[in-house]
Order: structure tokens, then C-alpha cells, then sequence
């Protein structure tokens, strides 16, 4: 899908009936103003002209910034309400022409499909003010319209000062996408939602300047300015061949590439735990960075198992002039013996001794921890702690792959909210091979309500936060133009970045890391013209080998009735599966985009 001059990527719902959503918000609003009237002479909002004693006028000024939106059977919420003894009732809003009330569905619509598509979970959180200053009141009736006609669906929870109400299109509904005028009749909603949105963007930049010393993100944001969508036709193309069976996934890569084009390159620092900074590079999905202008990136091999060294440092007492050493002993001294052999932490202590450190509490750290940290160290710590998949996956319709049991194995062990193993089969091979560091996971989850169980969680995210703004703070003085991805540093193509070489990056994390008694592992990934060919030509080669297993499972499954096989073809026309080259890289195969659901079905 190309985007022409003066267009603008508009979203609809298939096949919508915009006659049948007039009848029902006719009826909508009539049955709101017979409401109005019956209660109008009791109970009202406050109004403007009307004397209000200070206590009454505090009363609403506190609420002025926390009113959750109206529920539609009761119009007034509790926190503004009084009772007005002589009040008059309210007055009726003329009615919005047909034409007008068409131009604000059409755009309320595109609205919560652009913020559903860009959310984590899938809903479109809709403020109520700004929903207020875009439509004026009437949205109220708007939504009530399409959740009656079950165009949308509504989670029903909103938390005062932290989440909206949260809307997604119903399931049952087709989304579409195309360009659009930007002259279209919406444009005037355009306009004053682009202006609340502005407001939003300066507060973010007030807030990550707010998190962020003036001169890194000075920095930062130059850096991420430099950074475009350098093959737009390719990527287009790319999206036509990948995307055969997802709506929402393609909608979401049209969505990224239309942000690339509007060069909507905000930064946001939350204020939360784990101090992460956001943008347009960090919601990209991987496949689109091929056609970006990134020259390479540079990460850290089991990035936060690494981090979690230096919690296991902080559980032993480890003093911090002494990690490191201990680090790289372990390291050298793992590689070169038998990992069954006892005399490891004699080894260490003897080694230790001989560079004038003794530190003979290294005898009490146990095997299993020693073995953590060298795998982790060394960036094999996935390659030998994930079970043999042909075994894990023998019987089972779908394939796991090497990423699904890493996602599995992290919301199980490090993320997980649960006090022991018991159903969680990734959690136990983990405990069974290291259960001291098991223990030591625990310990920051006992004690806490399992709502409150990601205190690890966010300890790791915040020291990866610290050390990766030290490691681009560091080329900022050498005068690169680089950004981040949370565990890795991204370097542009652009003509600054000529000496800036992978070595140099992978030497100051290594350096950053050391002063904390990490030894990281890195790995380069490589970007630019001819390697966005070929992963073109990979996706081709993919979408052809696809299209024949897919056409081949619908046969079987109707000339053998398969229960099975017609499984398979539901999950991928509903868009659950997608096909994948096999390890081997030689055939194709089914899989499961979800990998916690891909474990439910085991």
C-alpha cells in the first residue's frame, strides 16, 4: 500500500452500516434525554451561575481532574452530584445533523483502531476529556451506540489517574486500512486531536527531560531524528508478501510505517520502576528494521540472566571489588576442566589468592551458582539450558522453537508470579539444574501479594536502563549519532558513524559492564541494502513454500475429515499460526504465534 501526496492512513471496519448506527443513536439519545428530564428538577450538574458554598466548590475542584467517564445509564457521576432543591432541568442539545454525526463515528472509529493497533494489549484507551474536546459531549452517546450495536467491546475498568477505560472492535469485525485526503470530512477532528495530542507530547518530553540529565537527551533525541524508513517501497512490498493471514499484524506494520512517515519521533521516560525509554524504534517490529537506516546493532547475548549476577553477588555479599575477578576466574577456570569436578571452588580460591584477594567465603557459593554465572558469562546459557525440543515437542501438533521456550522459560522462572514450580514445566528444568539460583529467584517474590510479585522484574530492567544510558553516553562524547533498544545499542548509517565500529561499541559495554563485575557477551547484527534483499527474497521463497503446505492441509483435511488438520487450518485463517522456515531451514511449518497459548495446547 503506497502513500500518495496529501493522504493520511485511514481505518474502517468492513462492510459498516452507517443507517442501522443513525436508528440506534437516535434511540440512544432519546433515552438519555428522557433521563435528563426525569431527574432534571432533583439532581443536575453544578451550574456555572449557581452560588456554591466553599466546601461544594472544593468538593468539585478535587474531582475536576479525576472524573472517570460517565456511565451511560446514570449520566451524573457520583463525585459531582448534589442535590439542587430549585433546579431547572437540563437543557436538550439541538440535534447533530445526520451528516455531522457520520463525519464523528467515521473518526471516532479510525481513532480506536489506530490506538488498538498500537497497544500492548490489544485496547484502545479512550480519555474521556479528550474525547470531551474532539466530539464535545455527544461522545458519550457515540460509544453507547457502537458497544449497543456491537461494533466495539469495552473492558469495563478504568483506574483513577493510571488506565481509561479500555475499547477494542468487536471480534467479528473486519478492519481495513487505506489512504486517504487529508481533506477528508473528518479533518476537523483531526485537527483537534492532533492539538491534544501536541499537549501530550510536550508533557512526555517534560517528563524525559525530567528523567534524563539535559545533555544525554539533548543527545538522544538528535540521534533518533536521524533515524528514517530508508526503503519505504520495499517495505510495502515486504508487507504484501508476509502478511496473508494476520489483519491486525499488517495493520500494525502499515501503522509503525505511517509514524516513520509522519516523523513521530517523541521520546517517553515513564516515571516507573524500571526508568526504560520509548519511541518509534522501540514499538518497531524486528522484520521492519531491515528496511530502516541502522547500519548494525549491537546486544548482549541472555541479557537480563546475565543482570541477575549481580542480584546473586548481592544475596552472597559478595564485595564489589571483587566480582569481577571472580567473573572472569570462573570463566577461565570453567572452560578448562570438567564441569562435574568439585575442586572448582578450591580452584577459585587458590586463584584468587594468587592475585592478593582472600576471599575464602567463595568455598560456600554453590556449584550450581558457579555454573550460572559462566554460562551466562560466556552466552551459552540458553544452548544448554533448554531441553532437547524434538523430546519437548514429540506428539504435539505445533513445533516449539528455541524463542518460544525462552519467552516460556522467562515468564515461569524470572517473571513469574508463582511460589514454586508445580504445573510449570519450564520452571522445574530450570530448578533442576540450578536450584540455589531458583531459591535466590524466589526470595524476591516471597512475602508480596502475587500482584506485586515483579519487584525482580523491574530491578532488572532498571539496571539494564543504567547501563546501556552509561554505554551510549560514552560514544555521545566520541560524536556518534546512536539510540537504543532497551539491551542493545542501535548505530545509524549515517556519515557520522564511519569510524564507529562494532568492536569499539561491543569494548564500552564491555568496559560498563565490567565496573559492575558483568562479563557480557556480544553479538553484532548487520543491516544496509543487500541484506534487506535478502531477507526479501527469503520471505518470497517463504510465502511460496506456504501457500503450497496451506493448500495441501486443506485437502487432507476434507478428503480425510481430519479433526486435527482442520485445527490447523482454522488456527491460520484466524490469523493464531503462521507459517515458518523449519530449523533446518530446509521445509516449512505451522506456528503458533502465541507461545503461552502454544503451551496450553501441550
Amino acid at each position: 500500500m503506497k502513500r500518495q501526496k496529501n493522504t493520511k492512513l485511514f481505518y474502517s471496519i468492513e462492510g459498516i452500516d452507517f443507517n442501522e448506527i443513525l436508528e440506534e443513536h437516535s434511540r440512544v439519545k432519546k433515552s438519555h434525554d428522557n433521563k435528563l428530564r426525569e431527574r432534571g428538577a432533583k439532581v443536575g450538574r453544578i451550574p456555572h451561575h449557581l452560588p456554591l458554598d466553599p466546601a461544594k466548590r472544593q468538593e468539585v475542584l478535587e474531582y475536576n481532574d479525576t472524573i472517570p467517564e460517565p456511565d451511560f445509564d446514570d449520566p451524573f457521576p457520583k463525585q459531582i452530584r448534589y442535590e439542587i432543591p430549585s433546579a431547572v432541568p437540563a437543557k436538550i442539545k439541538k440535534a447533530t445533523s445526520d451528516n455531522t454525526l457520520i463525519k464523528k463515528y467515521k473518526y471516532l472509529i479510525h481513532n480506536l483502531i489506530a490506538r488498538q493497533i498500537s497497544s500492548n494489549d490489544g485496547k484502545a484507551q479512550l480519555n474521556s476529556k479528550v474525547l470531551e474536546k474532539v466530539f464535545d459531549k455527544e461522545y458519550t452517546l457515540i460509544v453507547r451506540t457502537l458497544k449497543n450495536l456491537n461494533i466495539i467491546e469495552c473492558d469495563d475498568y478504568y483506574d483513577i489517574g493510571t488506565k481509561s477505560y479500555g475499547y477494542n472492535i468487536s471480534a467479528n469485525r473486519n478492519i481495513t486500512a487505506d489512504y486517504e485526503s487529508i481533506y477528508y470530512p473528518s479533518k476537523q477532528y483531526i485537527q483537534t486531536l492532533e492539538k491534544e495530542l501536541q499537549k501530550q507530547t510536550k508533557n512526555n518530553t517534560a517528563q524525559a527531560k525530567e528523567n534524563l540529565t539535559d545533555g544525554f537527551y539533548n543527545n538522544y533525541i538528535q540521534s533518533l531524528s536521524k533515524l528514517k524508513l530508508q526503503f519505504e517501497d520495499k517495505a510495502n512490498k515486504f508487507i504484501d508478501i508476509h502478511f496473508t493471514n494476520n489483519t491486525n499484524s499488517k495493520l500494525y506494520y502499515q501503522y509503525i510505517i505511517e509514524q516513520y512517515q509522519n516523523h513521530n519521533f517523541d521520546i517517553k521516560v515513564p516515571n516507573t520502576k524500571d526508568n526504560r525509554i520509548y519511541h518509534i524504534l522501540t514499538s518497531t517490529p524486528r522484520l521492519l528494521k531491515y528496511f530502516l537506516n541502522i547500519k548494525y546493532t549491537v546486544d548482549i547475548h541472555n541479557s537480563h540472566p546475565l543482570l541477575f549476577v549481580n542480584e546473586i553477588y548481592e544475596y552472597y555479599k559478595v564485595p564489589t571489588s571483587n566480582r569481577y575477578l571472580i567473573s572472569l576466574y570462573i570463566r577461565e577456570i570453567y572452560s578448562t576442566i570438567d564441569n562435574n569436578r568439585y575442586n572448582v571452588r578450591v580452584k577459585l580460591y587458590n586463584k584468587l589468592k594468587e592475585n592478593n584477594i582472600d576471599y575464602p567465603e567463595i568455598k560456600d557459593i554453590p556449584l550450581d551458582v558457579i555454573r550460572y554465572i559462566y554460562l551466562v558469562s560466556t552466552g551459552q546459557f540458553w544452548d544448554k539450558v533448554l531441553p532437547d525440543l524434538n523430546e519437548t515437542t514429540n506428539g504435539n501438533t505445533y513445533n516449539i522453537i528455541r524463542q518460544d521456550v525462552k519467552v516460556i522459560m522467562f515468564a515461569q522462572v524470572f517473571y513469574g508470579k508463582q511460589l514454586t514450580s508445580r504445573g510449570q514445566e519450564y520452571a522445574k528444568i530450570f530448578k533442576e539444574q540450578f536450584p540455589s539460583v531458583y531459591s535466590i529467584i524466589l526470595s524476591f517474590k516471597r512475602g508480596l501479594d502475587k500482584n506485586e510479585r515483579t519487584v525482580l522484574t523491574h530491578k532488572l530492567m532498571a539496571l539494564e536502563s543504567k547501563l546501556f544510558r552509561e554505554v551510549l553516553r560514552r560514544l555521545y562524547e566520541l560524536k556518534y549519532s546512536v539510540i537504543s533498544i532497551h539491551d542493545a545499542v542501535v548505530v545509524l548509517d549515517v556519515k557520522e558513524n564511519n569510524e564507529c565500529t562494532p568492536m569499539l561499541v561491543s569494548d564500552i559495554i564491555e568496559q560498563v559492564y565490567n565496573e559492575l563485575g558483568l562479563l557480557p557477551d556480544c553479538s553484532v547484527d548487520y543491516y544496509g541494502e543487500s541484506e534487506m534483499e535478502v531477507f526479501l527474497e527469503k520471505e518470497k521463497y517463504l510465502r511460496e513454500k506456504g501457500d503450497e503446505y496451506i493448500s495441501k492441509l486443506r485437502v487432507l483435511a476434507e478428503e480425510d475429515e481430519d479433526e486435527e488438520i482442520r485445527q490447523l487450518i482454522k488456527d491460520y485463517d484466524n490469523g493464531k499460526s503462521e507459517i515458518i522456515l523449519t530449523p533446518d531451514k530446509q521445509d516449512v511449518m505451522l506456528h503458533l504465534r502465541d507461545a503461552k497459548e502454544l503451551m496450553y495446547r501441550k
